[in-house]
């Protein structure tokens, strides 16, 4: 395959015969998905440290970059994503703040630049509608199920988000046909070095891309490829790390069937993989739970009202990929989703952890925008689809527009009374975070750990209300007491605020 881009012909701007009735319409449903994600960044001041983080950072504290080469060669080969965790907690450890909220926005605005900007500097779809394709997979990402543990936990953030950005950059340059070989061995590096989904990501990639490049090497020079070198060199050492790593052998977890067994955890993973191929729900799953029958549908109807919307889409802006170049961008996504499903029950022995599942559902949006520019070709090819047919192209863009704001209304209705609650307890929460680090820095052998409203959209680890002393219970509570140097913790109930009236 050539390195060359080929970029799809240029569609001009949306129009119609009411262009500017269109127009705004485009407005407000980039309006609507702007509220979104601004709604969900307004907590992001509630964010908090977890028994990790006060563990971790202690830890660097403690024992500097002896122990950052430690967690990368025994516990966790994530060169990325430990560097930057380490340098966070190096400099909460200087200024005694946490911190959390801003680097939480540092993560989110690179994140976003990883997946979007690439996308928006080189597809020729018109202006707008790259706008929307950006700022509506970034609201998108946000919905449909608990976002808690993936963005508003510093740890879990800085680890798994980045993943699933240089996955959307890499589908949204394969499907308009901008991917340099260069782009793609630079996201690929980013994922393989961040977590150990990425791993399974970037891997499954690099072998399906190898397959190709091997395949057409007559009208491919295996020269042109060197850009790939990084990517597949970066991601072999940390895919053996991670295999020899002790952590692989799942120690301190309960036994379960499928706990410590590779087949058993392969064959089980099966049906829950398939489940998340089609599901959306806002219930919490990270105590093992399965989705609910009631998830199952509504996914389906979301799902397929998502296709509908950006195939729609697609059509208008001439994003018409080669059918053939989707599959390997499929198959290293669905790929991911199993094995990750696979790791969990051969580590934990049951689908743990809400982040996990978070980061699987958002795999599976990006399936369906490959779905949807297969589709888009396919459509476009029959039905002749060109920018000369005005009305055509007009009814494309209201059924995208109207698909995209079903969508986001229907899930954002889920979402709603934990994001007011999380909204209207800000105050209670930012105090309570204030509050600790005032008695952690205190002097004196005992601290008080007062908690905020524990709000569903940010928090979802309660601690258990009482007293602790050094060597008793509760790891998590036993790292804050270390990091702060106490001897002996009293944990406050969580703050409450009275419930919102349930959403209709």
């Amino acid at each position: 395959m050539a390195e060359t881009l080929v970029k799809p012909s240029q569609s001009p701007a949306p129009r119609s015969a009411e262009p500017n009735i269109l127009g705004t319409a485009y407005g407000v449903v980039l309006c609507v998905m702007l509220s979104v994600i601004a709604l969900q960044a307004a907590i992001l001041p509630a964010s908090v440290w977890q028994g990790d983080e006060y563990d971790y950072f202690a830890n660097i504290r403690e024992h500097g970059l002896a122990f950052l080469s430690d967690r990368l060669l025994h516990w966790s080969p994530r060169p990325f994503s430990e560097i930057v965790i380490f340098a966070y907690g190096t400099l909460a450890n200087a200024v005694h703040k946490p911190l959390a909220w801003i680097v939480l926005a540092l993560t989110w605005l690179f994140c976003a630049a990883i997946a979007f900007v690439p996308f928006f500097r080189r597809s020729a779809a018109p202006i707008p509608m790259r706008l929307l394709i950006a700022v509506s997979l970034a609201a998108i990402f946000m919905l449909g199920h608990p976002s808690a543990d993936l963005f508003y936990w510093p740890m879990g953030t800085i680890a798994h988000l980045p993943v699933l950005a240089a996955a959307c950059g890499l589908i949204l340059l394969k499907i308009s046909n901008t991917l340099s070989l260069r782009a793609e061995a630079l996201l690929l590096t980013l994922a393989l070095a961040s977590s150990e989904a990425g791993v399974f990501f970037g891997m499954l990639w690099l072998g399906m891309r190898g397959f190709e490049i091997l395949s057409g090497r007559r009208t491919f020079p295996l020269g042109r490829s060197r850009w790939l070198l990084l990517p597949t060199g970066v991601g072999l050492c940390v895919f053996t790390v991670m295999i020899f790593n002790h952590r692989m052998g799942g120690s301190g977890f309960p036994f379960t069937p499928t706990h410590g067994h590779i087949r058993a955890s392969l064959a089980a993973a099966f049906r829950p993989f398939l489940k998340t191929l089609f599901a959306l729900q806002p219930d919490e799953m990270s105590s093992g739970s399965l989705f609910t029958r009631k998830a199952l549908a509504s996914g389906v109807v979301l799902k397929a009202i998502l296709t509908g919307a950006f195939t729609a889409l697609f059509m208008v802006c001439g994003i018409r990929p080669a059918l053939r170049t989707l599959m390997a961008p499929a198959l290293a996504l669905s790929g991911t989703m199993y094995l990750t499903i696979a790791a969990a029950f051969y580590a934990f022995g049951f689908l743990c952890c809400q982040r996990h599942e978070t980061f699987r559902l958002d795999f599976s949006i990006l399936l369906v925008l490959l779905l949807a520019a297969g589709l888009s070709t396919i459509l476009s090819a029959k039905f002749r689809i060109s920018s000369d047919d005005r009305k055509r192209e007009t009814t494309l863009q209201i059924c995208a527009l109207a698909g995209l704001l079903l969508f986001t209304g229907w899930t954002m209705r889920w979402r709603l009374s934990d994001l007011s609650l999380a909204l209207a307890g800000l105050p209670l929460e930012e105090a309570a975070h204030d509050r600790v680090w005032a008695s952690g820095l205190s002097a004196g052998t005992e601290m008080t750990y007062t908690q905020g409203t524990a709000s569903p959209a940010f928090y979802y680890w309660r601690w258990e209300p009482g007293t602790y002393h050094v060597g008793g219970s509760g790891w998590e509570v036993q790292s804050a007491m270390r990091y702060f140097g106490k001897t002996t913790l009293h944990v406050l109930p969580p703050a409450s605020l009275p419930p919102l009236p349930a959403v209709p």
